[in-house]
């Protein structure tokens, strides 16, 4: 196939050059002929091939700057339209296929505020209107993106729009998750469509296991110090590494992908992926792998069995990051656990685990917050949100309240937090004069209970 289609570019370019005496038109045609020659000789990667399969035109291959319109899987829509004027004003009159369209209050549960009280409702009279069966209002729900994936919505193959930038976290499940802004989000609503100009992927191959007391994120830290910030680009994984990883872990780096800048990062498809959705999956779904030939724009290597605990620094994910040792001893305010990321039944066991018959230190506040009911209910039925409790922390509804700075958390002027939510940028969390550090859920409690950044491994034994 590859030889046949350099061929008939070799034959293309040939004629342009007998038919046409204007060299100067010659040359910008045949420079984007063998621009794409490049592309077409090779095969494509997981994500070309998802976006090529959903193309409404149907191309017969997606390549690194194609603009490619694509039917949408799955559309959902979150209470964070309620501060958003266009919608409130001018919400669609029906979406283009209402089994299609989800809608899930996970921002602001409960409302902080009058207005966004008085505006959910609206919402809620609105999908009584559309007629959408799978609405989730608070406390019958969670966090969107891990919600998602327990209801069986992250199938390989699909494609996910979502108005909240962490949808990347679809990656996990095999599929492209993406989020947009309130106009484009209406527009998706009203057409199932949508576009996409497709960016080149790199490659990160994770090779070894993770040593105890490494979790997901000190994955994903230790990849952000090393790729760096990826703008408009992709991320796929690879690697006899991940199958060492849950489920969980592979949506815990997917979902971080987007502090890099990343458009789409996904994982492959394999067995454990198939054990997870075999009671969940809500439809049929086909898995997609990319060819043996397929392109990348650069190649990673991750050594799983050497990373150490890892924060991020203030202000910024990529290309600052430092180990929790470089650090240690850092007095904090506040302590947080939750998110779409880290707010999973792993990482509410973790803090637990380390709280167990302790006590907070007495100048931290712990905010520890189950990322679904779901998570919520297993968690007090294994004890481990009596632990938190006990030992000085509080334990709050899922929501992505503190994660945003919303409510349920907020970080004040002059205080230093220690967090393995999702973002640290300045005002993420509340005030803009707060200094946030990133770290995994083990290396927040480990810290709330000495009252500093403290390594994990000295409370859990590990050293």
């Amino acid at each position: 196939m590859a030889q046949s289609v350099a061929k008939s570019l070799q034959v293309k370019i040939k004629r342009l050059a007998n038919e046409h005496t204007d060299f100067t038109w010659f040359n910008v045609k045949t420079k984007n002929l063998i621009k794409h020659s490049r592309y077409l000789c090779i095969g494509m990667n997981i994500i070309e091939k998802i976006l090529k399969v959903h193309s409404v035109d149907e191309k017969n291959e997606v390549i690194p700057g194609d603009i490619v319109e694509v039917r949408v899987d799955k559309v959902i829509m979150l209470d964070m339209v309620s501060v958003h004027p266009e919608f409130m004003n001018n919400p669609p009159k029906r979406p283009f296929d209402v089994s299609k369209v989800a809608v899930i209050f996970d921002h602001y549960v409960p409302p902080p505020t009058i207005e966004i009280a008085t505006n959910v409702e609206k919402i809620r009279k609105l999908v009584k209107t559309w007629g959408v069966k799978q609405f989730f209002d608070y406390g019958r729900g969670g966090i969107s993106h891990a919600f998602a994936a327990e209801s069986g919505w992250l199938l390989p193959g699909r494609i996910v729009i979502n108005s909240d930038s962490h949808t990347i976290a679809a990656g996990g499940y095999n599929a492209l998750g993406k989020g947009v802004g309130t106009p484009e989000l209406i527009q998706v609503i009203c057409t199932g469509k949508t576009w996409f100009i497709v960016g080149e992927t790199n490659k990160i191959m994770l090779h070894g296991s993770l040593k105890p007391s490494i979790e997901a994120k000190d994955v994903f830290l230790e990849m952000a110090q090393k790729i760096g910030d990826i703008p408009n680009q992709n991320v796929e994984f690879g690697g006899e590494g991940i199958k060492t990883l849950t489920i969980d872990d592979r949506a815990v780096i997917s979902t971080m992908c987007a502090e890099l800048g990343a458009e789409f990062a996904i994982f492959p498809f394999d067995g454990l992926l198939e054990e997870y959705l075999r009671d969940k999956a809500e439809s049929v779904y086909k898995p997609v792998y990319a060819d043996p030939d397929a392109r990348y724009k650069e190649k990673y290597d991750i050594e799983l069995d050497k990373i150490e605990p890892l924060v991020a620094l203030p202000d910024k994910v990529a290309k600052n990051v430092k180990s929790v040792r470089e650090v240690e001893g850092t007095p904090i305010d506040l302590a947080v656990v939750g998110s779409c990321a880290n707010g999973r039944l792993n990482d509410i066991a973790i803090v637990a685990k380390i709280l167990d018959g302790k006590r907070v230190h007495p100048d931290v506040k712990l905010i520890v917050t189950p990322a679904t009911q779901r998570i919520y209910l297993e968690a007090e039925k294994r004890g481990y949100i009596s632990k938190i409790i006990q030992a000085g922390g509080l334990v709050t509804n899922s929501t992505c309240g503190a994660c945003f700075g919303g409510h349920m958390g907020v970080a004040g002027t002059g205080q230093t937090v220690i967090t393995s939510t999702t973002r640290n940028f300045k005002g993420r969390m509340g005030s803009p004069e707060a200094k946030i550090y990133i770290g995994s859920s083990a290396t927040v409690a480990a810290s709330a209970l000495y009252g500093v950044i403290t390594d994990p491994r000295k409370v859990l034994g590990y050293e």
